[in-house]
């Protein structure tokens, strides 16, 4: 012990000790209490909660349990509902709102999201699934004069978020609205093209169209335009259409495809948003992408899941056609690869076992109707079991 010391620890022996046994006691406290670095990355729980609603309650839960944990919330989507909005949070975007119809052909509040020379546009906006289901009367039309609208604002590049419809016109509406003209037998312009009307198709033009438009489709499904693995066989029954319905709906994407200036028939992608992307991709091109993988590039996802000590995602029912690519297998798989632990809370699982741990609000003691009307409490009490 150095003379300086010695004389400073005799003047104030006792204040130095209890200095000392402070500074000791708080190393002990921040050694017992690791602060986690948690990512919260969920999907919405369609029809039920919003991606952003979804991160804030889980977050509340997590902060009844602990308030010393490092909380990181980033809403999600694979390309449907929600979409649009999780760019606008992560790229600082804005929303232009505009009116356009929806899949029957009623004037709607639309709107799409901008940044930079970029519009991102959910079809699930206009040409959303509606409670009444009929997809031979549905058009995408609306749609189409989404994209309009953002082009006549100045944007040309478009990334389309493909999902969650209630048409399968095979893109003939949205077409129409951007000035594709389809004629039926008689040489009669198809006004208000729906899923009824492809069947009817006899000759289309396409010179009148809106110009320079750069497309890029974000989906999360390979199913091609028509087949057994197209947009009709896969799709149209979620959205109303009975089994002879289905096969007049899927003669009529081929019949469709006959007058589209490319033959998109064998690309996979084409059939996703009851085959709006592959009446649009026929016409205009571009590029068919997976729409988790865009929102994670420009979101630097895999950085902050590599960052994370504990990633909570989660979806609104997690069963076999989440393991198909779904956004919580994703997550689950990047988490795998930097080996980090992964929490999946969903509205309800059906017994489907991904990342290190499954939460659902529906079990023994909630049934699926208390968990949708009850959603956002249930789910924050659940969010307090992911640390215990």
């Amino acid at each position: 012990m150095s003379i300086t010391f010695k004389k400073i620890f005799a003047k104030n022996s006792n204040s130095l000790l209890v200095y000392l046994i402070m500074i000791y006691y708080n190393h002990i406290k921040c050694e017992a209490v690791k602060i986690i670095k948690i990512l919260i990355v969920p999907d919405s729980f369609k029809g039920t909660l919003s991606s952003e609603e979804v991160c804030l309650c889980i977050k509340n839960g997590l902060e009844k349990t602990s308030n010393e944990n490092e909380i990181t919330s980033l809403p999600f989507s694979d390309g449907g509902e929600g979409f649009s909005a999780c760019f606008k949070n992560i790229c600082n975007g804005k929303t232009l709102y505009t009116k356009c119809r929806n899949i029957y052909n009623q004037l709607i509040d639309g709107h799409i999201t901008v940044f930079e020379d970029t519009a991102v546009i959910e079809t699930a906006v206009a040409s959303g699934l509606l409670k009444k289901r009929n997809v031979m009367a549905a058009s995408s039309y609306g749609t189409g004069e989404l994209i309009k609208f953002a082009v006549s604002q100045g944007f040309s590049n478009i990334i389309l978020g493909l999902g969650g419809t209630g048409c399968c016109d095979g893109g003939a509406g949205a077409l129409t609205a951007l000035g594709t003209v389809f004629y039926d037998e008689n040489y009669k312009k198809i006004s208000f093209p729906t899923g009824n009307d492809m069947n009817y198709v006899f000759g289309a033009s396409f010179k009148n169209n809106v110009k320079g438009i750069n497309f890029t489709f974000a989906t999360d499904v390979e199913n091609v335009y028509y087949g057994q693995n197209g947009a009709a066989f896969v799709f149209a029954k979620q959205k109303g259409a009975n089994d002879t319905q289905v096969e007049e709906l899927d003669e009529g994407l081929k019949r469709l495809n006959a007058f589209l200036p490319v033959d998109i028939s064998k690309i996979k992608g084409t059939g996703a948003a009851g085959g709006i992307c592959g009446g649009l991709y026929s016409v205009y091109g571009g590029e068919i992408v997976s729409g988790f993988d865009i929102l994670s590039k420009y979101a630097d996802l895999e950085n902050k899941i590599a960052q994370s000590d504990l990633i909570i995602t989660g979806e609104g029912k997690t069963d076999s056609q989440t393991l198909m690519g779904k956004l919580p297998y994703k997550i689950a798989k990047l988490c795998e690869k930097h080996g980090k632990e992964c929490v999946v809370i969903s509205g309800i699982n059906e017994n489907i076992k991904i990342g290190n741990r499954c939460i659902s609000l529906v079990d023994g003691g909630t049934t699926p109707e208390e968990a949708m009307n009850n959603a956002k409490e249930i789910l924050t009490k659940k969010a307090q079991y992911v640390l215990k």
